[in-house]
């Protein structure tokens, strides 16, 4: 009404509020219990509502998005309509409004926004490296020093490198959004797979790849995207347990499938997080450590390995290590 007091609620608006009708009644729509914030988090003034700026100028207001924070529960997003209502003489007597939840419209968009900044900045630091690498060498391309130059010439290709996988993990993203990505499968064993996985592991002689269980499982795959797989597990066992010297792959056999299981003796991974390491966009932090990447291995991952019909989890115990695994069709080997 003009009061600012709400009169009436559908009941798509007492679901998407959490409130009943007589609750509804009993509050305005700049009712302070409930913060109503601008999208940046700061509050929003009263006199910004889309409801009171209708109610002041007389006209419509369209497509108004705000944050809500009530008292008890999450803060979610809304997209509000407004539009006065004047009565015969064309008096104000009141204002009526729509609203539909944006909150995963929303998310998105600030998953995008965060994702660009950290796709910058993890792409700057081997850009950064691999120029001044590449500077040094200008500056002694007339008098070589042979000491120095296999050192920068290694560094150069190993900055490259770092560029190259980023911008396969933002194509194979982009590749799995569209529904693009094509599986070339044929049929090998497991143990095939892991000896042809990651040889820069086992050349830097730093961790060991103890390999068990049954390795003579024959799968039907993709062994180019299922290495890819694999290899980024080992990588995530190397970068999140630096202590767990040995890294253990297991396979084992579980009906129809081969199950390979990656095991580290790490710190761990906090149980909030376990239930969104195959989000896109998402970058585990443990025990205060924040790591490089985009936030798209897992993820990819996990939809490589959907595309074959198998399944990808993780369980893990703080300071106990974490175990990683997926599923693959067993081949018909009749």
């Amino acid at each position: 009404d003009a009061k600012g007091q709400l009169t009436y609620a559908n009941p798509m608006a007492q679901k998407i509020l959490g409130l009943t009708q007589s609750a509804i009644k009993e509050r305005t729509y700049d009712d302070p219990k409930w913060k109503n914030l601008r999208i940046d988090g700061s509050p929003l003034p009263g006199n910004e509502h889309p409801m009171a700026i209708t109610m002041r100028t007389e006209k419509p207001v369209h497509d108004f998005e705000i944050a809500v924070q009530p008292p008890d529960k999450e803060r979610f997003y809304i997209s509000v309509n407004a539009a006065p209502i004047h009565d015969v003489d064309g008096k104000i007597i009141g204002g009526i409004g729509t609203f539909m939840d944006v909150t995963n419209r929303r998310k998105a968009i600030q998953q995008k926004d965060e994702f660009i900044s950290v796709a910058s900045h993890e792409l700057k630091t081997p850009l950064t490296s691999l120029k001044a690498s590449l500077q040094l060498l200008n500056r002694m391309k007339e008098k070589p020093n042979l000491r120095v130059f296999p050192k920068l010439i290694d560094q150069s290709n190993k900055s490259l490198m770092k560029v190259s996988l980023l911008v396969d993990e933002l194509l194979n993203a982009t590749k799995l959004t569209e529904g693009h990505l094509q599986l070339q499968q044929t049929t090998y064993t497991v143990r095939l797979l892991i000896n042809d996985c990651c040889p820069h592991i086992r050349q830097e002689g730093i961790f060991e790849l103890i390999e068990e269980g049954d390795l003579d499982l024959v799968v039907n795959a993709d062994i180019n995207k299922i290495e890819q797989v694999l290899v980024n597990l080992v990588n995530n066992a190397v970068k999140y347990a630096p202590d767990s010297k040995q890294i253990h792959i297991h396979a084992v056999k579980e009906g129809a499938f081969a199950k390979i299981m990656v095991i580290d003796k790490g710190r761990g991974v906090p149980p909030e997080k376990l239930p969104h390491l195959f989000d896109r966009y998402y970058r585990v932090d443990t025990g205060g450590h924040q790591y490089s990447g985009l936030g798209l291995g897992l993820y990819i991952c996990n939809e490589i390995v959907k595309k074959h019909g198998g399944t990808m989890g993780a369980e893990s115990k703080l300071d106990e290590g974490s175990t990683f695994w997926f599923t693959l069709p067993l081949a018909d080997t009749a």
